[in-house]
């Protein structure tokens, strides 16, 4: 590459970042690019069993952030992990001017790409769909140290109703009881 190339190159890039200052000086835009950045991070904050059944869509006037969900299922576990949802999302938010005060999950709003925007897209295995022909959770026995130590833990939980925590713990026992099954089903 000669030396006139370089300066045409340096001076299209100059040019561009002239361009991208003055379009960031709109208010309006430069908040959007604000929460498209806050976006990107959903996934480090709800973790890769959610990342896919759940997206942040908008964030509105009073700098409460909603959520489409897959399922009323993620909706539901989501709902139950807001508070820690809430701190996360703060840590990117935050530097970036905005301060995130609620969470609202909703399945309700969630939207499959059409086939028209992506021939590509497949709708991503739903993990709260399982095969559990013959499953009984009576007939799988728990740990009793392991459901002792989930018991102690869920009634650590002072951001929930009693109600709530004895859901929770439900929740969590049959999930574990569902998941000790398959695992014994894919054993034999």
């Amino acid at each position: 590459m000669d030396k006139e190339n370089k300066e045409i190159l340096y001076s299209d890039f100059t040019s561009l970042g002239s361009v991208m200052s003055s379009v960031l000086q709109d208010s309006n835009l430069k908040q959007g690019v604000k929460k498209a950045s806050v976006f990107k991070f959903w996934p480090k904050v709800v973790g890769k069993k959610f990342e896919k059944y759940s997206r942040p869509e908008t964030i509105n006037q009073s700098n409460v952030l909603l959520v489409a969900c897959a399922n009323a299922a993620v909706s539901s576990e989501l709902t139950m992990f807001k508070a820690d949802i809430l701190k996360k999302i703060n840590v990117y938010s935050k530097p970036l001017g905005i301060e995130i005060s609620d969470i609202n999950f909703s399945h309700k709003i969630w939207k499959v790409p059409s086939q028209n925007v992506s021939q590509s897209y497949q709708e991503p295995k739903n993990p709260y769909k399982r095969d559990l022909t013959g499953f009984n959770p009576d007939d799988v026995v728990l740990d009793a140290n392991e459901v002792e130590a989930i018991r102690k833990s869920v009634e650590n939980n002072k951001f929930a109703s009693e109600e709530q925590r004895k859901k929770m713990f439900d929740a969590i026992i049959l999930d574990l009881k569902i998941q000790k099954f398959d695992n014994d089903r894919k054993k034999n």
